[in-house]
């Protein structure tokens, strides 16, 4: 069996935050040795969405590896306990940040304005496209705004899986990533030059891989890893064959068997066709 988990921004949506045609059709004509799943910092519903407008019905596995469902089956589930929350909360608290739950996400006060006055104040060693491309990716989430990390975790029925922070400045970057690496019960990555991720400790994309196994009791799997970005790190390491895309981060780009084209020119339906001979 082929299990292949694939990511989302950056890898499966073109720029235009599409699934392509092509890159759906071989999605829809696999034969029943692949097992592909979906692999992404995006919420479930939020992939589940994507999915069904490219009709296509396949595992999504959202909040880098937190959170997984097959339709309306949730498969696992992994979150912080309220202490981690509020020792991260402290540390990150001045930037915008939003909070993935299972009640929806919540995002600080005035997430997008706030979004726009840290990157002209303090993000000017990088381009705006880098503003522009988070501002994008907002268009297709809804969340609660909220003003104390207490209206969150004084509630019972609320569970957190994800910290997304924007921190567009490297030097600030750096000192709050080293800072929240020093606790022990959380995983920090990134997705992108100005964000930061914050999962459980015990979660991970490269992980999930195991999940599935278990789960649908899958032996003697060859495994593949498609993404671009640092937060696929952990899926490369725990693949056996790994596609990084052409548009992706220089690290992915060098821990990949194989470097496919770019999200915009059907890069994972190239991938595939690796795949299928394989």
């Amino acid at each position: 069996m082929k299990l292949i988990g694939i990511d989302l921004d950056g890898t499966l949506l073109n720029s235009r935050q599409n699934i392509s045609q092509k890159n759906t059709q071989i999605l829809q004509s696999l034969p029943k040795d692949c097992f592909p799943f979906i692999c992404s910092g995006r919420e479930v519903d939020d992939i589940n969405n994507i999915l069904k407008q490219s009709g296509l019905t396949i595992p999504a596995v959202g909040l880098n590896g937190s959170i997984g469902y097959d339709g309306d089956k949730k498969l696992f589930e992994f979150f912080f306990n309220k202490d981690d929350i509020k020792k991260i909360d402290s540390i990150v608290s001045k930037f915008p940040m939003k909070i993935y739950t299972n009640l929806g996400s919540y995002e600080t006060k005035n997430y997008k304005d706030e979004m726009k006055r840290i990157f002209h104040k303090i993000g000017s060693e990088f381009s705006i496209n880098e503003l522009n491309y988070e501002l994008e990716y907002e268009k297709s989430i809804s969340s609660i705004s909220y003003s104390s990390i207490e209206e969150i975790i004084q509630r019972n029925d609320i569970v957190v899986y994800k910290f997304f922070i924007f921190i567009p400045n490297r030097k600030m970057k750096k000192s709050i990533f080293n800072r929240l690496e020093k606790m022990t019960k959380i995983t920090v990555t990134e997705s992108a030059a100005v964000n930061i991720e914050i999962i459980p400790h015990n979660v991970s994309k490269g992980i999930v891989f195991d999940h599935m196994e278990s789960i649908y009791n899958l032996e003697k799997t060859l495994r593949f890893a498609i993404g671009d970005s640092l937060n696929d790190l952990s899926m490369f390491e725990s693949a056996d064959v790994s596609f990084a895309m052409e548009n992706g981060h220089q690290i992915i780009k060098n821990k990949a068997n194989y470097v496919t084209s770019s999200n915009d020119e059907n890069g994972v339906s190239e991938a595939f066709e690796k795949i299928l001979i394989m």
